[in-house]
């Protein structure tokens, strides 16, 4: 049996027990290999290292550094010393290091491939790695020394690779696009409103990244020629939060049509999205956006942004209207355009499904690619692919 070596901040352990599931989803669902997780956790203005096992094969590890990548390299490096020294301890002989972000797990599983003689491989994160190599281009030797050196990279989205192979010269037999898993399953029938009713949904606390203030300001000047025009805003957040959401709304005199509504209920996901015109996030940077496809399976055209996110996944024409995040009057542009198209879009979306197109963001689909991945990576063979999962309209 292979043993993948782990390493990422994106694992919930006891010291952050709220972080995304994603990592978690590929190496549960990854059996035949020894999966080995180093769940890294920054602590800002720190200088020391503390590591808890909290299961089998599972360590949490607490390591001190400034914010915005200073010292980023020098602070990683008695990290990579612990992994190598835990390791050893063990007994335990990687086949694979598995860096799950480039710039700071992959500064760790560069050096660890080398000391122990195994290949690694290494996610690109876009936004994050693009702002920490912009911040750090003192690095920029070490960053291309990483890209190089991995067996493969996996960009999360076409764009990303796009940009990556452009920007850094790489060989693009070198990457791969694994996109996100999508938990939903069941894929819903467009319904036609023949409306003008939008809806957004994310963490309202991370309401600057997501641009709500662009898009409110869009459907202000919307409404003034359209008088059907809504916008729904689902989400949570913190008190402050909501205060400087509803302000925001309030400030614009815009509460008849704009409704903040907090969390969808539980198990009322789909069946709320699929009654809503288009959903719209004009985000300023997105390195994918779940939300999108998730938008998608419940059978609406999106309002994205081109250059980020989900940009490339499918045609653009096909799914909705992609921004120009460089003007505001460009989200005016896409919603006017979403509301005009609603039909030919939805009739693009169940064309979509009932075509199969939507079945790469299943659970199964891309958890079997992970494997291929794997299995090439570090020698393995003989496992065998996921039956692909049918997706039916509902």
């Amino acid at each position: 049996m292979k043993t993948i070596v782990h390493i990422s901040c994106d694992f919930p352990d006891p010291m952050v027990m709220a972080k995304t599931k994603g990592v978690v989803s590929f190496v549960d669902n990854t059996p035949g290999f020894r999966h080995v997780v180093f769940s890294l956790n920054r602590a800002n203005w720190r200088s020391n290292l503390v590591a808890l096992e909290f299961a089998p094969d599972r360590t949490a590890i607490a390591y001190g550094a400034p914010p915005k990548g200073l010292m980023l390299e020098k602070r990683l490096l008695p990290v990579a010393d612990y992994i190598r020294e835990d390791l050893t301890s063990k007994g335990i002989a990687p086949d694979l290091f598995h860096a799950h972000k480039l710039t700071v797990e992959g500064l760790i599983a560069h050096r660890l491939s080398g000391e122990f003689g195994a290949p690694y491989i290494a996610n690109i994160w876009a936004d994050t790695d693009i702002k920490v190599m912009s911040a750090r281009r003192d690095l920029a030797g070490k960053w291309q020394a990483i890209m190089r050196g991995a067996s493969r990279l996996l960009p999360c989205a076409p764009w990303t690779a796009d940009r990556f192979i452009a920007d850094h010269d790489l060989d693009p037999a070198k990457l791969e696009v694994m996109m996100p898993i999508i938990k939903q399953k069941q894929v819903r029938a467009p319904v036609v409103t023949g409306d003008a009713r939008l809806v957004t949904l994310f963490n309202l606390d991370q309401h600057r990244r997501k641009n709500l203030k662009g898009l409110l300001g869009a459907v202000v000047e919307l409404r003034r020629s359209d008088p059907r025009v809504t916008l729904d805003i689902w989400g949570m957040g913190n008190a402050e939060t909501l205060c400087d959401v509803d302000a925001m709304i309030t400030a614009r005199a815009a509460r008849d049509y704009i409704t903040l509504k907090g969390p969808l209920p539980q198990g009322a996901f789909e069946s709320t999205l699929n009654g809503y015109t288009a959903f719209a996030m004009p985000t300023l940077r997105e390195t994918f956006g779940m939300v999108f496809i998730e938008a998608l399976l419940c059978g609406l055209p999106v309002l994205h942004t081109r250059g980020w996110g989900i940009d490339g996944v499918y045609p653009e024409d096909t799914i909705g209207y992609a921004w120009n995040h460089r003007t505001q009057a460009d989200i005016v542009a896409g919603l006017r355009y979403l509301i005009a198209n609603e039909a030919r879009l939805k009739a693009n979306l169940r064309a979509l499904a009932e075509s199969g197109a939507f079945e790469q963001h299943g659970q199964d689909v891309i958890v079997a690619q992970y494997r291929r991945i794997l299995s090439e990576a570090c020698g393995e063979v003989g496992h065998q692919e996921a039956d692909q999962p049918q997706v039916a309209l509902a």
